[in-house]
């Protein structure tokens, strides 16, 4: 009995909220626009919503910017947004900020989250942080990420200490990658690493990694070791590369031998080259046979570039070819 009591009761509330709305109430429209929305009937919600908007209620203009953004008609959602925001809704103003860059607007974007932050936002507070760290606005910046880190918020964490780090202060950034590493799992964090690589974004890439290899993720190290060494960091890039050699990472062998080669030490290069071509490492193959190919040994340099030319690879292939080219080795067919 409790049970159809109470969707009886249900069912008399959604009558007198829907008959509430059709004579105009504000919050009626606007749970009208809640309620469609949770049983996923987009276009009910979105006429609510809009209703509710335009009578003034900003929770339902950031729902409207909300569902029109989820719709892909970004203008519109821009527009509601901004409704919220100037009416003092700072859920708006973060949204805000985050559609003012994704469209290259970075100073408007920096306005919209300060203004958020300003209110309590923690995640308006992280970006912010990001986007003056990229701008060189240090001070400010580790302000709002140390705000930000200190509320739980993982970018906020990430953040201080990628500019902790850029400024000399490892040892205090070293808590906050342990923090982050508590808060999220390994992989995530890994996948933070490679998306701020692909912005060339070197300094969070490399406490995305701090943090990933605080959480225990085997490929952090490696990936930490990249970053370092194309920034030319190479003492820091080796000490990573050796954690994962020891770990039996074949990728960090075969930077350790370009370490080494770079360092016109072919002994020691060789010698890490050999460990990662045992475990497969297909570079390792390559630049074993480059090696061999600059020593004379043109026999060994066709043995290795043919190993990887049979594994698919285009470099080892162009190398097999260019050897027969150059060197006068004999073309053989097969193995």
């Amino acid at each position: 009995m409790g049970a159809e009591k109470r969707k009886w009761n249900t069912r008399i509330d959604d009558y007198l909220n829907r008959k509430a709305a059709e004579r105009g109430h504000v919050i009626a429209m606007a749970r009208m626009g809640s309620t469609a929305l949770e049983r996923g009937d987009l276009d009910e919600a979105e006429a609510w919503f809009r209703k509710a908007a335009a009578g003034g209620d900003r929770v339902a203009m950031g729902n409207l910017a909300h569902l029109l953004r989820e719709r892909g008609v970004p203008e519109q959602a821009e527009r509601w947004y901004r409704e919220a925001a100037t009416a003092g809704d700072s859920h708006a103003m973060a949204q805000l900020g985050n559609l003012c860059a994704r469209r290259g607007d970075t100073d408007t974007a920096e306005d919209w989250w300060r203004r958020a932050a300003v209110e309590g936002r923690v995640e308006a507070m992280a970006e912010l942080a990001r986007s003056l760290h990229r701008h060189g606005e240090v001070e400010e910046a580790e302000r709002w990420a140390g705000e930000a880190a200190e509320a739980g918020n993982l970018e906020g964490m990430i953040t201080l200490g990628a500019l902790l780090c850029d400024t000399g202060r490892t040892d205090e950034a070293e808590p906050w990658w342990r923090e982050a590493a508590a808060g999220t799992d390994a992989p995530s964090l890994v996948k933070l690493g490679l998306e701020a690589e692909r912005r060339e974004d070197l300094t969070r890439a490399e406490s995305c990694y701090h943090a990933a290899a605080a959480a225990g993720a085997p490929e952090a190290a490696v990936r930490l070791g990249l970053v370092l060494h194309r920034r030319g960091e190479l003492d820091a890039a080796e000490r990573w590369y050796l954690k994962a050699a020891k770990r039996g990472d074949a990728a960090a062998m075969t930077n350790l031998g370009v370490l080494a080669n770079d360092r016109n030490d072919p002994g020691e290069a060789t010698a890490w080259y050999r460990k990662a071509a045992e475990l497969g490492s297909v570079p390792a193959y390559t630049n074993l046979g480059r090696l061999a190919a600059d020593h004379g040994n043109f026999q060994e340099a066709e043995h290795w570039f043919r190993a990887a030319a049979d594994t698919g690879d285009q470099a080892g292939q162009r190398d097999l070819e260019e050897l027969y080219r150059n060197s006068g080795v004999r073309h053989r067919r097969g193995h």
